[in-house]
């Protein structure tokens, strides 16, 4: 939201809580769905206690904000939905385990170019409440008040982890190396694997291939410490997270989370990979030679 004028030496008294400098890493600013809040309204205030904060020089859209008690309460709802999913991520990018801040480049275009571009009370309302929709439909899993997890445990190559439940589960192969899950709509692919160490390789050696496919190199993610290696890049194909786990050292064998998704479902699938990757963990091993 555009900010208010400013009287000399006084701050706006409702400056805009989107236009407060933030940082972001450079990854997310196209990507990630944004906080797309007009007023710093905080959270659980009504209309009535918020009517103070429209006082002094404001915008045109902030004097028709601040005039329809609708409108106010809408960008109200926005702060609130934003609250709960800062909550819910603890501004962790799943991927990449970096610190993000959920305000980004892509409010300011919402504002600009959508919000403030509209001429009228009835305009406003029908840009909020697609705005509303649109994040509740784009951040539905952090949302979710209790989302369900299936926990698969793999005896043979000793590991666990927590999948989203409403993932479908692939038959498993025969040999019990691992589990494949696909999503109700087939856009995403889940596979947690493992594979005996028979080569003597490391770690690198193991993702090269799939560190080939990426568009950029290196890739966009990528971090490594002696006993995992861990990246996230844009292929062809859409975005491949993979993270790989040693299980007993030289000889012993590798545990691998692979997870592919179109590039345009980014900010719908954080969630997931953020279950799947910061709970993938080495159990006891139960592994046979097969």
């Amino acid at each position: 939201m555009p900010g208010p004028a400013r009287a000399s030496g006084q701050a706006s008294p409702r400056a805009a809580f989107a236009e407060r400098p933030t940082f972001r890493p450079r990854r997310w600013r196209a990507a990630c769905p944004v906080l797309a809040l007009g007023f710093g309204l905080s959270a659980g205030a009504s209309a009535a206690q918020a009517a103070p904060d429209c006082a002094g020089s404001r915008s045109r859209v902030e004097t028709l904000i601040c005039a329809d008690p609708a409108l106010t309460r809408l960008d109200d709802e926005l702060r609130r939905l934003f609250d709960r999913i800062s909550g819910e991520t603890r501004g962790i990018d799943g991927e990449t385990g970096r610190a993000i801040d959920t305000f980004g480049a892509d409010h300011a275009r919402w504002r600009t170019r959508i919000r403030d571009a509209c001429p009228d009370a009835a305009c406003l309302t029908r840009v909020y409440t697609a705005r509303i929709a649109q994040v509740q439909r784009d951040w539905s899993e952090a949302l979710s008040d209790t989302p369900a997890l299936r926990h698969v445990v793999n005896a043979r190559f000793g590991f666990s982890i927590d999948v989203p439940a409403d993932l479908v589960a692939e038959p498993p192969p025969d040999n019990g190396d691992g589990q494949a899950f696909h999503s109700a709509d087939g856009h995403l692919h889940l596979t947690v694997s493992g594979l005996n160490d028979g080569l003597d390789q490391d770690l690198d050696a193991v993702v090269a291939a799939d560190r080939k496919t990426c568009l950029r190199q290196p890739p966009e993610y990528g971090a490594r410490k002696p006993g995992w290696i861990v990246f996230s890049c844009t292929t062809a194909d859409g975005i491949l997270y993979r993270k790989t786990l040693r299980a007993g050292g030289r000889g012993g064998a590798f545990v691998t989370l692979r997870i592919r998704y179109p590039v345009a479902e980014r900010a719908r699938r954080q969630a997931a990979v953020t279950t799947a990757a910061t709970s993938l963990r080495l159990t006891e091993p139960g592994r046979d030679s097969r």
